[in-house]
């Protein structure tokens, strides 16, 4: 897993504009759900029905990532497979990653929120499944199954990598709780940009690596 690190730090090095277009895409949505947030300080301490309806943005959230993640994972994989070319943008496929994605996160959210564990080990087993459905253009949930198979045998290197490319994320994450209000937003979208970036190509390399004959 080191290799898949290494080379998927110098993927992200070798074309870093398109993937960095992406990410400030995707990162634009859970930026645009804290400011919700912190906009609506007052509404959320003097209306009880803000909770619900905060949460309603976070799930319309999970799906819309799904879309701004589909291009993300297409040009991540393409990073890394020198010899990869995408297909074409099937309506199906995309919308199944959609699907996915949007289960995946609001799975991953409540793992969080109530258990850190449980979050971990379906960042850990399901982590590969964008790239399944990009390359092997697999039904959504199937790609979950795919993605659980593949990482058979490699679970705890397979964490190891996640968690050593999600400390790129640790200067937006820090800015974000030191800096009050929309700055630290704003610190964390741009910061948080090249740290998915990273993510996503470190992530594919893996997944080459474990699909290459």
């Amino acid at each position: 897993m080191r290799t898949a690190f290494s080379h998927g730090v110098g993927a992200f090095l070798q074309s870093p504009v398109p993937l960095l277009i992406r990410s400030l895409v995707l990162m634009a949505v859970p930026s645009l759900v804290l400011l919700v947030w912190q906009s609506a300080e007052n509404l959320r301490e003097t209306n009880p029905l803000f909770f619900w309806f905060y949460l309603l943005i976070w799930c319309g959230g999970f799906v819309v990532t799904g879309y701004a993640g589909w291009p993300l994972a297409r040009t991540a994989l393409a990073a890394v497979s020198p010899d990869y070319v995408p297909g074409d943008d099937d309506w199906w496929v995309r919308d199944g990653f959609v699907r996915t994605t949007a289960v995946f996160c609001f799975t991953v959210a409540v793992g969080t929120v109530f258990l850190v564990v449980p979050a971990i080990l379906v960042l850990m087993i399901y982590s590969l499944y964008p790239f399944v459905i990009v390359d092997k253009k697999a039904k959504g949930f199937g790609s979950l199954a795919m993605s659980s198979e593949l990482g058979k045998g490699n679970r705890m290197p397979l964490l190891g990598l996640m968690l050593a490319a999600l400390l790129f994320y640790a200067p937006a994450i820090v800015l974000f709780f030191q800096v009050a209000g929309a700055p630290g937003i704003l610190a964390l979208w741009v910061l948080g940009a090249p740290a998915l970036s990273l993510l996503a190509t470190i992530m594919a390399s893996a997944y080459r690596i474990l699909t290459s004959p």
